[in-house]
């Protein structure tokens, strides 16, 4: 038995249909592990050793059982000051904003990444931006350039060389939050922060057929869906109103994925999600990756019994 630790965010937070932690905790816990899980807030430093003031021993809740407004699990105990090297897997599960908090916490699960098995590897979390990363492969992504808000004149005049304008985005927000496209006309119509880095990148047309989200184990390629937006919108994410839709991994889909397998294994990237539109590499999403329980339904697979096998694999 081992003791698996969730640091994520608030269980009110969870929706039991559609999160993949929450499947992840379900399936640790049915092969006989403890399941424990705590706010990045816990944890605090003590005598040169991470710990955590407040985390919670819990039994989880099978989704046909949860009742509207019920919370995924019961807890069953609560230590008010435990080591963290105290647990054997630690999976890092708390959503962006990736912000000053977020990078703390990834400096202090550093501190004890040599003894425990930390899903995914701290060290990547905080050096590898989702959207900038992808500029590591030139040959496979959009045209893209950086800037700030308020480089006005950049953004329109690199804007004027496509036809269908380009896609605005902020780096460190997630499910859509904050996406805008510009035809290069009105840029007082634009919401960005004059001192906030964006990317930039050619607006793919392909995105109205829908965007591919594969989901990546240790560098292999185990499940994919298609999430199509709403009517009139281009934004795919089903937090921004996008559904889910049945798709295959694709000849071009794997050139993608081996090009990107060399960096994920050699960081200890383990479990990421990777955006595809038109063929082109738009994000490598390494900080929660989701997606799961629609790959799930839309299979009738259990993905989750994938990424388990192998981190049990790797602690053994």
């Amino acid at each position: 038995m081992n003791k698996f630790l969730f640091i994520m965010d608030p269980l009110e937070n969870v929706i039991p249909t559609k999160d993949t932690t929450y499947i992840l905790m379900l399936e640790a816990e049915s092969r006989g592990h403890e399941i424990f899980f705590a706010l990045q807030d816990d944890l605090f430093i003590k005598d040169k050793q991470v710990r955590l003031k407040n985390v919670h021993k819990v039994d989880m809740i099978d989704q046909n059982n949860i009742k509207k407004n019920m919370r995924i699990c019961e807890i069953k105990k609560t230590y008010n000051d435990i080591e963290l090297d105290y647990f054997d897997v630690i999976f890092m599960r708390k959503d962006p904003p990736v912000d000053e908090k977020y990078i703390k916490t990834t400096y202090m699960l550093e501190m004890v990444k040599d003894d425990v098995l930390v899903v995914n590897n701290p060290t990547a979390l905080r050096a590898f931006n989702e959207k900038l990363s992808t500029l590591r492969f030139e040959k496979i992504i959009p045209n893209t350039i950086v800037c700030n808000g308020g480089d006005k004149d950049i953004i329109k005049e690199w804007t004027s060389n496509f036809k269908d304008g380009v896609v605005i985005k902020p780096l460190n927000l997630c499910g859509g939050e904050g996406i805008q496209k510009f035809d290069g006309r009105n840029f007082s119509s634009l919401e960005l922060v004059g001192n906030e880095t964006y990317i930039l990148q050619e607006f793919i047309d392909e995105v109205y057929n829908g965007d591919k989200r594969i989901i990546i184990l240790n560098g292999e390629p185990i499940g994919a869906i298609l999430r199509k937006a709403k009517e009139g919108d281009f934004i795919c994410n089903f937090h921004s109103g996008g559904t889910p839709h049945k798709t295959e991994i694709t000849e071009e889909d794997l050139v993608i994925c081996y090009e990107i397998k060399n960096f994920l294994i050699e960081n200890h990237i383990y479990l990421a999600g990777i955006d595809i539109i038109g063929g082109f590499l738009t994000e490598i999403n390494i900080t929660s990756p989701t997606c799961l329980q629609e790959i799930n339904r839309a299979n009738e697979t259990k993905l989750e019994k994938n990424v388990l096998d192998f981190i049990i694999q790797k602690i053994n």
